[in-house]
């Protein structure tokens, strides 16, 4: 019979990975387009994520003011608001204290802290600004991370502006351990740069998330990043919730410690307890970063100005915490004994290993395509884990520069309370690269040992019978 066979089209053997159509972007967006392009949105995302995080801080400093009897005049509640702000942020307010445990005075300390949940809304908010900016522009993956990153400006803009045109000088609240004032520092760098950088990273990642097609097309560094980049990142939010996870199942063991903490938190003064419940909830973050650490062997204490000590860690855990005659004691000094973690803290081992296993499964399911490949892919995403937790540990550590010396501690000294930043990122390091290249190993069995290419006969064209 004569005449021309009906094409078959015979498809290669599946692979065991969710396959994404990457049609690739068109490359080299104009460098004037990159540097005119998207700042209109830019401006605007930007400065509405200022709003929201402004308004936040108001809203936490009126809703304490109203919750104490008397409240503060409407004034200096919208002052301690502003605080608030730089409090997301970690940039540094100014603490002059006239008295310390009962006599101490003259003391002046830069105080930075960062209430993470404040801190991880601004990152959200940003980030879909940024994300918003790189679709209206376009352009290519590198073009949108830069597009991405015009929410910056106008988010820290303001408040450097503010802190130099606006005088803050707030009584601290009403307690028997220190006594003076908080203040904002005039026209203070640290309220530019610390939000622009926070705006700067969460606008970029927003920009690469919108050019996440034109970065997979680059096959195959595109693709591997890709997938490194989300398994870091689940690493290191699976290791969030499970330490705060490890702490709720802690808490029901010991019912004894639990009542006792909250008996402390609402405790006299009794009109400063929803203060103290909403600076708890704002800094949980910061609470699972301060579990996490030890968790995977490190230890949160007390470094800088020739001072060094621990005081959570598997060797070393407070047992009890007092503060004799209580908060409104005139010598309020606070006592703690510690001893080596019993063997049932050891259990805590499981979150750092769990986040980073299942971490980097999630990697390799994602984007790898063979089994060594998987391997690989699950050992990088605990290099980004490692990034994460450094950055983690500092923004959950509560940094104090001195201007007067305190407790042996030198004048112009900077200190650092909380999870050492390097150590944590080493250690992060190690339980991510291990424990990742695991995952990818369990997430990639199923994957072929090399990839293969189409033979020749894989399809059928047309040609005389």
């Amino acid at each position: 019979m004569g005449g021309e066979t009906p094409v078959v089209n015979e498809t290669l053997p599946q692979m065991p990975f969710r396959s994404e159509v990457t049609a690739r972007a068109p490359r080299g967006s104009s460098r004037i387009a990159i540097l005119t392009h998207g700042w209109g949105t830019g401006l605007a995302r930007g400065g509405l994520a200022f709003v929201v995080m402004a308004a936040l801080g108001q809203a936490v400093a009126f809703a304490a003011n109203l919750a104490r009897s008397p409240g503060e005049s409407a004034a200096t509640a919208a002052k301690l608001g502003w605080l608030y702000f730089g409090w997301f942020h970690h940039a540094p307010v100014t603490a002059r204290l006239t008295s310390f445990e009962g006599g101490k005075a003259g003391l002046t300390a830069h105080v930075g802290l960062a209430m993470m949940l404040g801190t991880f809304l601004a990152i959200a908010i940003l980030y879909k600004g940024g994300r918003a900016v790189a679709d209206g522009a376009r352009g290519g993956a590198a073009a949108r991370v830069l597009h991405g990153m015009k929410v910056a400006p106008a988010y820290a803009i303001p408040p450097f502006v503010l802190s130099g045109l606006v005088s803050i000088d707030i009584p601290l609240p009403r307690n028997g351990l220190v006594a003076g004032s908080l203040q904002m520092p005039s026209w203070s760098l640290s309220w530019f740069v610390l939000p622009f950088l926070l705006a700067a990273a969460a606008g970029a990642a927003g920009g690469l998330r919108s050019g996440r097609f034109e970065l997979i097309s680059h096959d195959p560094w595109g693709r591997r990043a890709s997938g490194a980049l989300a398994g870091g990142l689940r690493m290191f939010v699976l290791g969030l919730v499970l330490s705060f996870v490890g702490l709720l199942v802690l808490a029901a063991v010991r019912p004894g410690a639990t009542m006792t903490y909250f008996q402390t938190i609402s405790g006299p003064p009794s009109d400063q307890t929803t203060m103290n419940i909403a600076h708890q909830v704002l800094l949980l973050p910061n609470q699972s970063m301060w579990v996490l650490v030890p968790a995977m062997g490190g230890c949160d204490g007390l470094s800088g100005g020739g001072v060094s000590a621990t005081f959570l860690c598997y060797s070393k855990v407070p047992t009890t915490v007092s503060v004799p005659g209580g908060l409104t004691s005139d010598t309020p000094a606070v006592r703690a004994d510690f001893a080596k973690a019993p063997s049932g803290y050891l259990l805590f081992l499981l979150v750092p290993a769990v986040s980073v296993v299942l971490g980097g499964r999630y990697a390799a399911r994602k984007r790898a395509r063979i089994k060594g490949e998987a391997i690989a892919m699950g050992a990088a995403s605990g290099v980004v884990f490692a990034v994460l937790v450094a950055v983690g540990s500092w923004l959950a550590s509560l940094s104090v520069g001195l201007s007067s010396p305190a407790a042996g501690i030198p004048a112009n000294a900077s200190v650092l309370i909380g999870p050492a930043m390097g150590a944590a990122g080493l250690l992060a390091l190690v339980w991510g690269v291990v424990g990742g290249g695991l995952g990818g190993w369990l997430g990639g069995r199923e994957f072929p040992p090399r990839a293969s290419l189409p033979g020749p006969s894989s399809l059928r064209t047309r040609g005389p019978s």
